[in-house]
């Protein structure tokens, strides 16, 4: 069975999507796991960093596979009662094998005002809205059954809305991405109230669909545990203290937002250690280089290093060895969160 997996944070800016799909290479690449990636976030960014080897040079160009919000619109539209997914074309990586996308689309922001329908009429007799309800995660469990998938790993935006609450809801799992600063520490303060919430308000309207003899997904994610990363560090590996500090105050909000929330799953592995189940140092010049080549930041070839020099020539000698050192810096921070996801 497929394990569905998202990273969420209500704010912006922590490094999200670019931690997702490197930890999806390291699982397909280094695990030998069939992993898809499920972009559900309008921005798209995810696409962009699968493809970019591709369209880097020509990012107009029609890509190939069917979209979320394509194999989506028969459902909203009341054309069908649960998506077929062997209509769903999937998109095979070109670089790393095992690896496939059910890429994003612009267009899938419209599925706001259909997932905020269903999440309130689900709870009534409409039978629509009940499809509507149960069809993303129908959607990922068929394609994971489908294809034989060891992991999915869903891509959403940094909001609360009812595309967000749908994702988080049809995973089995959820990680915290952060940075070490104020703001990261305000969101996490609602982060578990806002989850907590949306996993009540699931168990109110699965409870209204046995009457229908309808299947309804379990809708309790467990929290795996936060990624605190790009902290700046002294010469040595400590960060430095202003992070340090910031690093504290939010590891004490995780637990009184998240851990002490008895609404919401977590492993007792988690509950009696440290919350974060990584820690990510600034890559510097390899994540914007990562980008344009559609590597993972720990998987750059030396010729892509030419790609961040201002004389167009890839790097020799003690810099190259500083970004070696810094992928596999990377690369045994995507083993730990890999190992948490097999606990």
């Amino acid at each position: 069975m497929s394990k569905i997996i998202t990273l969420y944070n209500n704010k912006g800016g922590v490094s999200k999507t670019t931690t997702l799909f490197n930890l999806a290479v390291f699982l397909a690449k280094e695990k030998g796991k069939k992993v898809l990636i499920a972009d559900c976030d309008p921005q798209c960014n995810v696409t962009e960093l699968f493809f970019a080897s591709s369209i880097y040079d020509d990012p107009d160009r029609e890509l190939p596979g069917t979209s979320i919000y394509d194999a989506m619109k028969p459902r909203f539209q009341g054309e069908v009662a649960r998506i077929d997914v062997d209509s769903i074309d999937l998109v095979k990586s070109k670089i790393y094998q095992n690896l496939y996308l059910l890429r994003g689309d612009l267009e899938f922001a419209n599925a706001e005002r259909y997932f905020a329908n269903a999440i309130n009429q689900a709870i009534t007799e409409n039978v629509h809205e009940k499809n509507t309800y149960l069809a993303l995660s129908r959607l990922l469990s068929g394609l994971g059954k489908e294809h034989e998938f060891d992991y999915i790993l869903c891509d959403v935006g940094p909001s609360a809305g009812a595309i967000t609450q749908m994702v988080v809801l049809s995973c089995e799992a959820f990680l915290l991405p952060l940075i070490p600063d104020r703001f990261s520490n305000q969101a996490v303060r609602v982060l578990g109230r806002i989850v907590s919430d949306w996993v009540k308000r699931h168990r109110d309207i699965a409870k209204t669909f046995e009457p229908f003899k309808m299947d309804v997904f379990a809708g309790t994610p467990e929290f795996i545990g936060a990624i605190i990363q790009n902290f700046k560090v002294h010469s040595g590996s400590s960060p430095k203290a202003s992070y340090e500090r910031w690093q504290k105050k939010i590891a004490a909000t995780v637990r009184s937002s998240i851990l002490d929330n008895t609404t919401i799953r977590k492993p007792i592995t988690l509950t009696a250690g440290n919350v974060f189940i990584a820690s990510i140092k600034d890559v510097g010049p390899l994540a914007p280089t990562a980008q344009v080549v559609g590597r993972a930041i720990f998987d750059i070839h030396q010729q892509d290093s030419e790609k961040a020099s201002s004389t167009g020539y890839k790097y020799y000698g003690v810099i190259w060895e500083n970004w070696v050192s810094r992928m596999n810096d990377y690369k045994e921070e995507m083993a730990k969160i890999a190992a948490a996801l097999e606990v």
